[in-house]
């Protein structure tokens, strides 16, 4: 089987050169000067896609250029699969521009070059067979199994709602945190240095992942509206209920010396 990988960015590089190792992988990107990693094969746009399997490595904004670019050059049979951080939107796209002759998976590998540097094993990678064959499914997910990836099968829609959280919340957090401007310090405890490796991990990714991460996902914005409430809400009780509960206790203290008065004036 030949395997083209559509977009040879961080991501795309790393998983054409990840795919390398099982099958004879083609590697496309609109930039001539981008090379492939070693193992892949740099070719032209049609003959990538004219391979039988074609996974497209491009940012969420990106992929219905690229859809419309790659519909009219496609071979009946193809399939085509997303590796995008959110799944909902890519699908539509996928099933309104593609030809109804080509086969669409939509697939979410879990990792990046950063998190899986020590290999694949044991990283996960979501699937959702938008419009494929159960034999070319269950083939993709020996494949992905082949390579110690935990497969995960889950509906477009059910991965949004749940990496709302899991993945668009950390990003948001941890891009919030670089702009406080966390400092390093010799007294910093295990949970603040976690905290600084979700900045530096975050900031790491370009800054067109995280703002398509929270546009594209329906789910992003009512997540973003919680996370605020809460902290609004932790603003608060901070600056009135302790202010509350001193007071009563002063209060109380109070009416127990004015009793010990009283007492001693009797």
């Amino acid at each position: 089987m030949k395997v083209g990988v559509f977009g040879l960015g961080r991501f795309g590089s790393f998983w054409a050169q990840a795919l390398s190792r099982r099958f004879e992988v083609a590697g496309y990107d609109v930039d001539p000067e981008r090379p492939a990693p070693e193992g892949v094969r740099r070719v032209g746009l049609e003959e990538v896609v004219a391979c039988d399997a074609l996974f497209l490595c491009v940012t969420i904004r990106a992929v219905p250029d690229v859809l419309r670019t790659i519909a009219p050059l496609l071979k009946p049979g193809i399939l085509v699969a997303d590796t995008c951080s959110v799944k909902i939107e890519p699908a539509r796209w996928m099933a309104e521009l593609l030809p109804q002759s080509v086969g669409i998976l939509a697939t979410h590998p879990m990792f990046g070059p950063e998190s899986a540097k020590n290999g694949l094993e044991g990283l996960a990678i979501m699937m959702d067979p938008v419009r494929c064959s159960d034999e070319a499914a269950a083939f993709w997910a020996d494949a992905f199994a082949s390579y110690g990836l935990s497969v995960v099968p889950m509906s477009c829609d059910r991965h949004d709602r749940e990496a709302a959280y899991s993945q668009a919340l950390t990003h948001f957090v941890g891009r919030s945190l670089h702009k406080v401007g966390l400092t390093d310090t010799d007294i910093a405890t295990r949970w603040y240095r976690n905290l600084h490796a979700v900045v530096r991990q975050c900031v790491r990714d370009a800054p067109s992942l995280f703002e398509d991460m929270q546009r594209f996902n329906p789910y992003a914005a009512e997540m973003r509206r919680r996370v605020m409430i809460a902290f609004h809400d932790t603003i608060e009780d901070l600056e009135q209920r302790p202010f509350q509960r001193h007071r009563a206790d002063l209060d109380e203290a109070s009416a127990g010396q004015v009793q010990s008065v009283q007492g001693d004036t009797q």
